[in-house]
């Protein structure tokens, strides 16, 4: 499951503008497609441990961070007329 979210951000930030992001991968990114690479502005909180037993999934949490801070959106204000 975090491959697939890792995939969706891989294509998100690639510079050759990959064709296709896999959101359908997991519920999970086809629920958040829209804040992913969509038309709003995003927040991600990671929660991270200090304790050596953690340091795995802490190294994880911060380097999938890390890609989400090069995915960019360009939001727009839609008109609800």
């Amino acid at each position: 499951r975090t491959r697939a979210r890792s995939q969706c951000v891989v294509a998100l930030t690639s510079r050759g503008g990959r064709g296709h992001v896999p959101y359908r991968s997991t519920k999970l990114t086809n629920i958040l497609k829209d804040s992913l690479g969509g038309n709003s502005n995003t927040v991600l909180i990671s929660c991270i441990w200090g304790e050596s037993a953690h340091l795995e999934e802490t190294t994880s949490t911060l380097k999938f961070s890390a890609r989400m801070m090069r995915v960019q959106n360009e939001t727009s204000t839609v008109s609800t007329r």
